[in-house]
């Protein structure tokens, strides 16, 4: 078993839940048991440097999220891998998606856009839903300037030929 896969049966039996272990399933458990309420494990091996992590696609985010009663938790757990495995250090305790502050994150370009995390996590349990998606239209925002400025840049390279 991978340390990824430890991480997310440990954070899962924390919460007295079953890891699923489906790479396309927007959450690695269910709280409750609740289709509509799914938690993201995301896990950092505190041994490594983690640069800018995947939390989820920003696309995949928007579409769960305008689905009526759907909701989206996020843990973020720290841990060291040894010689005997998986060392679980300590976690965030359920995150609902709305409470990570947009000054930790930013989107980047892999396919539609992915959400990262650049900088140590932040919460704001007083940032509501609507807060959270004005900040993810503004992260938004300055992905598209990014990568329109690409597209200009290769459109100037190939204009020669």
């Amino acid at each position: 078993m991978d340390d990824y896969r430890a991480i997310e049966i440990e954070a899962a039996n924390k919460y007295g839940a079953t890891a699923k272990g489906t790479r396309k399933a927007i959450g690695d458990f269910l709280l409750n048991d609740d289709i509509k309420s799914p938690v993201n494990v995301k896990s950092n091996n505190i041994l490594k440097n983690n640069y800018s992590p995947n939390i989820i696609s920003a696309k995949r985010l928007i579409k769960w999220i305008e689905q009526d009663g759907h909701k989206l938790y996020f843990i973020f757990v720290n841990y060291e891998s040894t010689k005997d495995g998986v060392k679980y250090i300590d976690d965030s305790g359920l995150l609902p998606f709305e409470h990570l502050s947009w000054n930790c994150l930013t989107i980047e370009a892999q396919g539609w856009g992915v959400i990262q995390m650049p900088k140590p996590l932040e919460v704001d349990k007083n940032q509501s839903k609507k807060e959270f998606l004005k900040g993810l239209r503004k992260a938004y925002e300055v992905f598209m300037d990014k990568e329109a400025k690409k597209m200009d840049e290769i459109r100037k390279m190939i204009s020669d030929f």
